[in-house]
């Protein structure tokens, strides 16, 4: 399914997508609409009252989630709008529905181009939504259950501050106390590690996997995750690691821990 094909079943005879970049989006909207009275667009002809522009919000450089849809309305200025709501079948899914164009992120698209936007995932509605909002990275305390909830229904506000930074983060084994330390410094940095522990509860990690062998996943639902420092993207894997070995040596986890190196 594409966004032309969902596009189909609306009311509306032209539409064309503002496709807002990943660290810049919300800057510009949340969930009530934009944060300025006015847009200015400089690209396209703009000439149909009658038009819908798809505000989409960037999660990488080839996803991005439907927001809302918005009308033009004219001023004296030819590249200046003011702008208001449109309802759509389409906001059932408002800020659930993920959108995959294989060709990368550009701001303005005509509808021409809605066919590349492929329905990739559905998000799951705020209501069922049992893991309490991300509020900064000091806080951060997951159960094994709360991180699986957060990353099979990429939470956006857990997505965006995780995805964004390095860091060290300390698992902590419920039923026995014990501690492991890891560092994050991949794709997608925290969140693309952490995701790894959501798929395969041990994370690849030795003394984890042995762990999970024994006793199986039931057994990680103690489990808990924090974060212990968040480090610049910038800064080079070898000083994250080094930045581990330290923490280690703090919390003594490769001799009374889960570290095994």
């Amino acid at each position: 399914m594409n966004l032309e094909q969902l596009m189909s079943f609306e009311d509306c005879k032209s539409y064309d997508i503002l496709w807002y970049g990943k660290d810049i989006y919300d800057l510009y909207m949340d969930d009530s609409g934009l944060l300025t009275t006015t847009l200015e667009l400089k690209q396209g002809k703009h000439n149909d009252p009658d038009r819908v522009y798809l505000i989409m919000a960037g999660i990488t450089g080839n996803t991005c989630r439907y927001r809302f849809a918005i009308r033009l309305i004219k001023t004296e200025t030819d590249t200046i709008f003011t702008w208001e709501r449109v309802k759509l079948n389409l906001d059932e899914y408002a800020n659930r529905i993920v959108f995959i164009r294989k060709t990368g992120f550009t701001f303005y698209n005509t509808s021409a181009t809605a066919r590349d936007f492929i329905v990739e995932e559905i998000w799951s509605k705020a209501e069922n939504r049992k893991v309490k909002p991300f509020t900064n990275y000091d806080d951060v305390e997951l159960s094994f259950a709360e991180l699986k909830e957060i990353m099979e229904n990429h939470y956006p506000d857990y997505y965006k501050p995780l995805s964004c930074v390095k860091g060290i983060y300390m698992i902590i084994d419920g039923n026995t106390g014990l501690q492991y330390v890891g560092s994050a410094y991949g794709e997608e940095g925290i969140w693309g590690r952490w995701n790894t522990y959501a798929a395969t509860c041990h994370g690849n990690d030795e003394e984890l996997v042995k762990l999970y062998e024994a006793n199986g996943e039931k057994y990680f639902d103690k489990y808990k995750f924090i974060i212990l420092q968040i480090l610049p993207m910038k800064i080079p894997d070898r000083d994250v690691i080094d930045r581990e070995t330290a923490y280690k040596k703090r919390f003594l986890t490769k001799d009374f821990g889960l570290n095994n190196n």
